[in-house]
């Protein structure tokens, strides 16, 4: 309802052109009641079995960007029209959203702490030093997405000059491309090469969408560009639900929704950095339309790479086998 009342502000705010300062403010407002997505992470690990929980996260990331596929169509949509009318239909979403969690969304069956302590050892035992490198990781994948998310569609807009409803069904198609991997691949994925190494394989296809940014010329292609996004959108559909998967296994006995806390605030702080830092590469590099962000998006992307690899050798060395999430 917060998020509701943010966005409904938002929309006042530009229909009735508000000071930048005033609609900050109001976004800010929005920003304060966003931190749903740890305790929704924490109730899927609450509710269904171990087992299942990387599935179900993988699941909730395709739900998420099913409204990524929505979203930019029919905001470019709408705001054709009306600028703030995507505002305006966030808090009508946003509250229709709020009323389904007070009459349909169920209780645990299972409390978190009894179900830490039905675990065996092995499953629950607390291992920082594991958890450390994985925190980190979710900082890199942070500026990684902030890179991508504010700078590709000043990219598209700015080298092709698309109208926003064109823009708008790029973006679509990115995010159709990414619901697909997490429903039709993510789980074969896992099953077949365990959590380390899917999160191993999503950074390499995401350095690999970022660096092919960076190297076209300018004379480039829109189909071209759409290439380097896909390949990219393919390697954020493994990453964003494997990282969650990986830390629930390393967290003490009933404190899950706590090392999701503050993994998201550890992926905030990186929202709130990369957007300036990257903003300063953009105007140091504006011929080169935005390629400045990718540029370090795509050397953070290599270091996260290269963690990630040692984090999966690592996981298969302490078990002794390879083992399959």
């Amino acid at each position: 309802m917060g998020g509701a009342a943010g966005s409904a502000l938002q929309g006042v705010a530009i229909a009735y052109t508000w000071p930048f300062w005033a609609f900050l403010t109001v976004r800010g407002v929005a920003g304060m009641f966003s931190g749903i997505v740890p305790t929704v992470k924490a109730y899927i690990v609450d509710t269904f079995r171990s087992e299942d929980v990387p599935k179900v996260l993988a699941y909730r990331e395709a739900a998420g960007t099913g409204a990524f596929i929505l979203g930019p169509a029919l905001g470019g949509f709408l705001a054709a029209r009306f600028l703030s009318a995507p505002m305006f239909f966030s808090a009508l979403a946003s509250s229709g959203a709020a009323l389904l969690c007070l009459h349909v969304l169920p209780e645990p069956r299972t409390p978190p702490i009894a179900k830490a302590k039905s675990q065996t050892a092995g499953e629950s035992r607390w291992q920082p030093w594991r958890a450390v490198p994985l925190f980190f990781l979710s900082f890199i994948w942070a500026c990684s997405r902030t890179c991508f998310h504010s700078y590709f569609p000043l990219l598209l807009a700015r080298r092709f000059a698309l109208p926003l409803a064109r823009l708008g069904a790029v973006l679509t198609a990115i995010s159709f491309l990414v619901a697909m991997v997490q429903i039709g691949v993510f789980e074969r994925c896992r099953r077949r090469y365990g959590l380390e190494k899917t999160v191993l394989l999503g950074y390499l296809l995401v350095v690999i969408g970022l660096g092919s940014l960076v190297t076209w010329p300018d004379s480039s292609s829109l189909p071209q560009i759409f290439a380097s996004a896909a390949v990219y959108g393919a390697g954020s559909a493994l990453v964003s639900p494997a990282l969650p998967a990986l830390l629930v296994r390393f967290a003490p006995k009933g404190r899950t929704g706590a090392i999701l806390g503050i993994d998201s605030a550890i992926v905030n702080f990186g929202r709130i950095v990369a957007p300036s830092l990257f903003g300063v590469f953009l105007f140091s590099d504006y011929a080169k339309l935005c390629l400045g962000p990718a540029r370090v998006a795509t050397a953070a992307g290599l270091v996260a790479f290269v963690l990630a690899a040692k984090e999966g050798r690592a996981a298969e060395g302490a078990d002794g086998t390879k083992r399959s999430g």
